[in-house]
């Protein structure tokens, strides 16, 4: 008599031979091998409905999902305001609405969350007048059909690309090139109020780490006049006569500091928060990835 018991992805066989005759006796032994490989192929295609189930969705619907879970709380927050960055901002950094995180496609929402700070970034970047209008921000339709297998392919063809020339253009940048005690300073004074002398942006952190940096003596590269600069050679941001800013993406786009870094640096990555206490250095650079997402989306 054997029993199967499957729970989510994890399942346990239990078998037990009863009285019968020895014949019987040899076509169960015989046959629970057959059981077992079937019960391990069923458990294997239930892994990979999951994964399916997961990538299957849109940007779109787990927005929906979003509005609806807001409007059941009666929150008025709106997609695309002031406010709702923030939340979302807050949220990736440390699960402020409890009971959102404990949602069970809270992964999904958090793969959401990621890339809209991802877009909103490259869309604040693009914008000259930086976030001083205030207008609504909103994920392309492209990027809300988009599903998230999709995506995930191609932000590993994103990174594929950067690792491609890393490999080929790497110079290791010589050592004492930042002074911590002038980063730690710039730190100290603008961590609570905001410097004039750089734009501001909603999900302002990448924008902070560099103008530490650059407090601390990493020189700037590729600056131009020219609005935005996508390549990641270049690193600068730059007040213009007429009080708009010339910037490139690396400077205030988590992936593309990244990007920028590892072309003179070398960058280590783990899962554990101990690992990375542990490797992590005076003037390094940290960067995040919350748990369900497939971007990074916070620097410190």
């Amino acid at each position: 008599k054997i029993k199967s018991v499957y729970k989510k992805r994890n399942f346990f066989i239990y078998t037990k031979l009863l009285t019968v005759p020895f014949i019987m006796k040899k076509i169960a032994l015989l046959m629970f091998p057959f059981v077992l490989f079937f019960c391990f192929s069923l458990n294997q295609e239930t892994v990979s409905a999951d994964e399916k189930i997961r990538d299957d969705y849109t940007f779109g619907e787990i927005e929906n999902i979003l509005v609806d879970y807001l409007k059941e709380k009666g929150s008025n927050l709106e997609v695309g305001t002031e406010e709702f960055n923030n939340f979302v901002i807050e949220q990736m950094d440390s699960d402020v609405d409890q009971e959102l995180a404990s949602r069970e496609d809270y992964h999904l929402i958090c793969a959401y969350f990621a890339e809209y700070l991802h877009r909103l970034s490259l869309e604040e970047a693009q914008n000259e007048n930086s976030v001083a209008d205030n207008a609504l921000f909103e994920l392309s339709e492209e990027v809300k059909e988009t599903t998230l297998g999709e995506m995930k392919e191609e932000i590993k063809q994103e990174e594929a690309v950067d690792e491609a020339y890393r490999t080929l253009n790497f110079s290791t940048m010589a050592t004492g090139t930042i002074n911590l005690s002038k980063a730690r300073a710039y730190a100290e004074k603008y961590y609570k109020k905001y410097n004039p002398s750089y734009p501001s942006f909603s999900n302002d952190c990448t924008n902070f780490v560099s103008q530490i940096l650059y407090a601390g003596g990493r020189p700037m590269k590729g600056k131009t006049t020219t609005t935005l600069v996508r390549d990641t050679k270049a690193w600068f941001v730059m007040k213009r006569p007429d009080g708009s800013f010339s910037r490139s993406t690396s400077w205030s786009t988590v992936v593309d500091l990244y990007a920028h870094l590892t072309r003179t640096q070398s960058a280590y990555s783990s899962t554990s928060k101990k690992n990375i206490i542990k490797n992590a250095k005076s003037g390094d650079v940290i960067q995040f990835k919350k748990k369900g997402a497939d971007r990074y989306t916070h620097a410190m």
